[in-house]
């Protein structure tokens, strides 16, 4: 699977401890009542966050607490602290702690509406006190990149880091920030500064990341398999932090096409938290590019069951169509083009990658990621503007957006099918075959459909 780009693969910069979500029975979607809905609550692009900052945690918090009794947990720690603020409206303390646990509540529920209640409580604390708040700008920076608001959390992270420079935790996500907008020397500069402390639960993850993009996928499993070690040492860490560390080690081994070790890591994490909408999506995922369309639609509509994403809607349309129930893949898909039509803001790159996969909405596309282009300027950004220019018939453009996609020397399978592709439209018989032997070397199931059309392109260039 394509690599989303450290937003979606690095822990939440959050200072307050997670619990894992309620379990949910089973249901089949119906996806005439998704339809209905209209516009479907966005995808976080980001996990739920580890230890961050001072590692503070919610008053009343207990870690590993039974998922049962979380939700109800979390009501009563947020009734609590709203009557100590209408105590006192002015208690910075009381506000950061009331967004830290509206940022839980998002997590444990996929409601995202929760992450503009906290970046509102967060907002309203850092005004009354920034000295010794440092946890609070953590929680609103989390907030912000929740919403894909990466200039605002560049701000926030930036005043944190100037006020508090010796805190190895604030550094590293302003390095991933800076990574997420495209400002690779300042993210590089930060990242190595912070060697000596890469095996801190909240600094490794960030810094594999870094050093996947950079074309060290094996620097970059060994750091977050150490990481996971250490999570599952740490009995104070919630069930849930343990299970996204497994997410992450899941995902990483699926991009580099080792898929074994993706189930057997994604499958720790649902025995971990059973009900984690989060890694029931990758684990359908992963049924869906082995060849499993029907366990793809089990895990899918699981995941579906407890938060609506319109990637995971996706996904679920692919595999029927690989069952070729071509009638209910296509209500998935205009089910998933309608919620991603009514977003706020700019698509979520998963969405649009699926939606220019199946020649959706094209000319959106394009214009969405040329306008988020002006502030955010990474390499999967260039990645989908080449996509999106390919798809539009503007190779020769397309050609040179990929060039900067492809500036990191990054190993992504999907990175060099998109370029193969292009280079095959141009004529370019040579360079293609490369990119696309390149493709099946680097995982030959990055995607349900894609490395067969890799080989079916082969045979007929004769290769």
């Amino acid at each position: 699977m394509r690599g989303p780009g450290i937003a979606e693969t690095v822990p939440r910069c959050q200072a307050h401890s997670d619990k894992t979500m309620t379990m949910r029975p089973h249901r089949r979607l119906a996806v005439s009542s998704l339809l209905a809905v209209g516009v479907l609550a966005p995808a976080a692009w980001f996990g739920a966050r580890t230890l961050d900052a001072v590692e503070a945690k919610p008053a009343l918090a207990s870690a590993r607490a039974s998922s049962s009794s979380d939700i109800v947990q979390r009501d009563i720690q947020i009734s609590t602290w709203k009557k100590a603020l209408d105590m006192d409206p002015q208690s910075a303390m009381a506000l950061g702690q009331l967004a830290g646990l509206y940022m839980q509540r998002a997590r444990e529920t996929g409601d995202d509406q929760n992450y503009v209640v906290a970046e509102g409580y967060a907002r309203r604390s850092v005004g009354l006190r920034t000295n010794r708040n440092g946890a609070t700008f953590v929680t609103l920076a989390g907030a912000l990149l929740a919403q894909h608001r990466f200039v605002e959390a560049d701000s926030i992270v930036t005043e944190l880091v100037a006020s508090e420079p010796d805190v190895p935790q604030y550094k590293s996500m302003y390095a991933e920030i800076k990574l997420e907008l495209g400002q690779y020397e300042t993210a590089r500069s930060v990242f190595d500064s912070l060697h000596a402390q890469r095996t801190h639960l909240s600094i490794a993850p960030r810094l594999a990341r870094w050093l996947e993009l950079n074309g060290n996928p094996d620097g970059a499993r060994k750091l977050l398999y150490d990481a996971l070690s250490e999570a599952e040492k740490r009995r104070d860490l919630p069930i849930e932090q343990v299970a996204w560390f497994e997410l992450r080690v899941g995902d990483i081994e699926m991009r580099n096409g080792r898929m074994n070790g993706a189930r057997k890591a994604l499958e720790a994490g649902l025995r971990t938290s059973p009900d984690d909408y989060r890694l029931l999506s990758a684990m359908a995922r992963l049924e869906a590019v082995e060849g499993n369309p029907r366990k793809a639609i089990e895990f899918g509509e699981r995941a579906m069951a407890i938060k609506l994403d319109p990637a995971t809607l996706g996904i679920i349309g692919d595999a029927y169509a690989a069952t070729r129930d071509s009638a209910n893949a296509e209500e998935y898909f205009k089910t998933m083009e309608v919620a991603v039509a009514g977003q706020p803001g700019s698509y979520h790159r998963a969405w649009s990658l699926f939606l220019l996969d199946h020649d959706r909405r094209v000319p959106d596309v394009l214009k969405n990621v040329q306008d988020e282009l002006v502030s955010r300027k990474d390499i999967y950004g260039y990645d989908l503007l080449a996509w999106a220019l390919h798809k539009a018939g503007r190779d020769a453009e397309a050609a040179r957006a990929m060039k900067s996609a492809l500036k990191l020397g990054t190993r992504d399978a999907m990175l060099f099918y998109h370029a193969g592709m292009i280079e095959r439209s141009l004529g370019n018989k040579a360079t293609a075959r490369a990119y696309l032997e390149n493709a099946l070397a680097t995982n030959p199931h990055f995607h349900p459909t894609q490395p067969n059309e890799i080989r079916s392109v082969l045979k007929g260039m004769g290769s």
